[in-house]
């Protein structure tokens, strides 16, 4: 017996259960796609019908009849007495007398009634109705919730490859930019002619003001031109020199040794690297 009664509680169970399962696995993966790709016409339909026949379930199958109610018993609060109708005398046998001073009721009359304050519980079907249309709407909330993470992760990856590619671009320029600059000559005025000088000939340069010395392999004495050091560095491709220096610029292909407070460049010349340049010139000269 008391196995039977534990399988029939299971039953019971699993009766209120399974409906909310099976509304939830409809809804989750027939109905919300549809609500999300705004096919609201066949969203809504759909769904009503859902909750209707989750209804029809919940107020016949879904509630069990009362076992110790006889067939045509009414079920909830007994109907209203029609109008002159007289209810039957309340049996006294077994009933504590009415208290001393208060005369006991007689035969016809109706007993004391609490006032009726208006309020009536929700029947337990009604219930169900409702936390069926309260899973949908989270079962909604939920799943727009987790596409928006969805989304912006997406988002976040496709900034990324977007950030990866324009670093790239800009590399790519970076380096076509030095490529023509190491293949095209440097004209310079000097003594009222003009000198060409390859970039790559080019061992160090020396500012002196506004004028430059141009130390190079194709001649013994340096260049003096009228120029900024800016400007300079703007014409030399910038993987091949760096500025050392407040006055100084040399090619890093024409160092022969260096240390942490000065460079050996092929002729023999230190030069001395300033303190603000060193980290970034020690991270070039290892680069290399």
């Amino acid at each position: 017996m008391a196995h039977t009664g534990l399988l029939n509680n299971i039953w019971q169970i699993a009766l209120q259960i399974l409906p909310f399962l099976l509304l939830f696995l409809l809804h989750h993966f027939l109905l919300a796609p549809l609500f999300f790709r705004k096919k609201l016409i066949a969203y809504i339909p759909v769904t009503l019908a859902l909750l209707t026949a989750f209804g029809f379930y919940s107020f016949n199958v879904g509630n069990p009849p009362d076992m110790g109610r006889q067939p045509g018993q009414f079920q909830g609060p007994p109907p209203m007495m029609q109008e002159g109708s007289v209810p039957p005398p309340m049996p006294m046998d077994g009933m504590n007398p009415p208290p001393e001073g208060m005369a006991p009721p007689a035969d016809g009359m109706r007993p004391p009634m609490m006032p009726d304050d208006g309020h009536r519980p929700l029947r337990p079907e009604t219930m169900k109705l409702l936390m069926a249309i309260l899973l949908i709407g989270v079962d909604l909330g939920a799943i727009a919730y987790i596409r928006s993470l969805h989304t912006e992760k997406k988002v976040q990856h496709l900034e990324a490859q977007n950030r990866q590619h324009q670093d790239r671009l800009e590399e790519l320029s970076r380096i076509t930019e030095n490529r023509q600059k190491a293949e095209s000559d440097l004209t310079f005025k000097t003594d009222y002619k003009q000198v060409r000088v390859k970039p790559e000939n080019i061992l160090y340069i020396e500012g002196m003001g506004e004028y430059l010395k141009i130390y190079h392999l194709d001649a013994a004495t340096p260049l003096v031109v009228l120029m900024s050091m800016k400007r300079i560095l703007e014409q030399l491709p910038d993987d091949r020199f760096a500025r050392v220096h407040k006055s100084y610029i040399v090619n890093l292909n024409r160092i022969t040794s260096n240390s942490r407070t000065q460079i050996t460049m092929e002729n023999a010349t230190v030069i001395p690297i300033g303190e603000s340049y060193r980290v970034a010139i020690s991270n070039r000269l290892k680069a290399n």
